[in-house]
């Protein structure tokens, strides 16, 4: 039934109700839209359901609860107390409205990283907020930066205390190559746009996650780019668990974080 026509039905069938109650709205609703739009619209009407978000974040707690069972004889601060607390409250709100699996699992982790490590992590809740905002394709993206511009042997020069900006130049196409396979854009022996990759990192780099490294004014879509893991970015990838060469020269004397 064409659009027009749907809406016509609908009038006819509610021809004084101006301000129709929620039965009826969902009537016309189901009247006007495509299949695929009221199939997402229920999925969401579905996530809004109040005992649909209070089960689920009672599932989170517990949850969170298994992850930290191996915690004992733990102390922490008025102020790290408040700390987490805000980051579960975040996490707990974030995840009943986005019913996200994959987000859930990084909000717990955070959190019991955080626990576990003998140092405190400044402004925790930032963290949670950031893979709130952050998309699969940013941890992808993050994941090669600290891949390809993180390596083993990277501070091994006369003292071991500095990386050169040269070195991460050095690799940018080897960045690049990885990016873009990792982001779906598989290079070529000819010429690969490196545009989405470029994006990618500049995206990363708003978030703090990422300092990009100069080259030269780039040609657009295959001109070099290079960036660097910030700090912080580090950080984030070590709470959700995964593997960060070279921690402790980035964070002297925080090897159990």
């Amino acid at each position: 039934m064409a659009i027009d026509n749907r809406i016509d039905a609908f009038k006819k069938a509610y021809p004084d109700e101006s301000n129709p109650p929620k039965d009826l709205a969902l009537f016309a609703t189901k009247l006007i839209l495509p299949e695929f739009v009221l199939t997402a619209l229920d999925g969401v009407l579905g996530r809004i359901d109040r005992k649909l978000q209070d089960q689920r974040a009672k599932d989170m707690l517990e949850l969170f609860v298994n992850e930290l069972k191996d915690l004992k004889n733990e102390t922490a601060s008025k102020q790290e107390l408040q700390d987490v607390q805000e980051a579960l409250q975040l996490a707990i709100r974030h995840d009943v409205w986005e019913f996200n699996d994959k987000k859930r699992e990084r909000y717990i982790k955070i959190i019991a990283n955080t626990l576990r490590s003998d140092t405190r992590i400044e402004d925790l809740a930032s963290f949670i907020q950031d893979v709130e905002q952050l998309g699969e394709r940013d941890f992808i993206a993050l994941k090669v930066l600290n891949k390809v511009m993180n390596k083993k042997n990277d501070w091994t020069g006369s003292q071991g205390t500095t990386v050169h900006p040269g070195l991460f130049i050095q690799r940018r196409d080897e960045l690049a190559s990885e990016m873009a396979t990792a982001l779906g854009n598989a290079p070529t022996k000819q010429a690969f746009s490196r545009e989405e990759g470029y994006e990618a990192c500049t995206r990363l780099q708003g978030f703090g996650l990422a300092h990009e490294i100069d080259v030269a004014p780039r040609q657009v879509p295959i001109g070099d780019y290079s960036f660097r893991p910030s700090k912080r970015g580090l950080t984030l990838l070590r709470l959700v668990g995964e593997e960060v060469e070279n921690w402790n020269k980035y964070f002297p004397g925080l090897d159990q974080v």
